[in-house]
Order: C-alpha cells, then structure tokens, then sequence
C-alpha cells in the first residue's frame, strides 16, 4: 500500500503551521533571461531543497516549465489570461499548450505526454 504525497503550495504561512512542521518553507530566486510569445527562459536558483520545488514556484508564478505535466494543470486561462486553480479542478494529466507554440515545437498534440521537464542544472554550489 503506497503513500501519495500532494505539494499544495501555501502562499503565506503562519509561524504557527511552519514551528508544527505542517508546512515547510521554501524559497527560490528567479531572473527572466529573455521572453517572447508567451514563454521566458527563466534561470532559477532555488535556496532550498525540496522535491518539486521549482515546479511548484514556477506554477505560482502562473508560468510552468515545459514538460511538467503534474503541476501545469493547475494553471488555467480565460481569454488568454492565466489564473492558478485549485488543485481539485486540476485533472489533466498532460500540459496543455496552445497551436502556436505545438508548431513552433514542431509537436502534435498527441506527442505532447512524451514531451519531458525541461528544468536543467547549470551549476552546483555546496557550503
């Protein structure tokens, strides 16, 4: 019998829910590189370490990584403006892309769920 953890981010949490360790802290640093119809390339310099940390900020920001087909689904658009849902109405199991950027991918929408996380270490810095 398995364990299934759910991340649900928490924007703002009382010092009372992190000294009961039912929330953790997370920090992440971020700088736009360069952007252009509707995606960024972001550089991200995460300042703790927890499993899908960055998947998760970058969902907060309502831009998730290519490839991140868990998280993405939280992120949805009404007249082309993007919102964050609540993980309950996130069902989609595969990250939703408009036409445009499909082509410019050169991807089908059936080749989209074997499009991996595009996240990459540049750098590890140990203390």
């Amino acid at each position: 019998e398995g364990c299934a953890v759910q991340v649900v981010p928490v924007p703002a949490p009382g010092r009372r829910s992190l000294a009961r360790k039912e929330v953790k802290s997370t920090l992440t640093r971020y700088q736009v590189l360069g952007a252009t119809r509707g995606c960024a390339l972001l550089q991200l310099q995460p300042k703790t370490a927890f499993p899908e940390q960055l998947q998760v900020h970058l969902t907060l920001l309502l831009c998730p990584a290519l490839g991140d087909h868990k998280h993405s689904s939280r992120v949805g658009r009404v007249l082309g403006v993007p919102f964050l849902l609540t993980p309950e109405a996130a069902l989609t199991r595969t990250q939703v892309l408009d036409k445009e950027l499909l082509s410019r991918l050169g991807l089908s929408p059936q080749q989209l769920h074997h499009l991996p996380l595009h996240i990459h270490l540049q750098e590890l810095m140990l203390p």
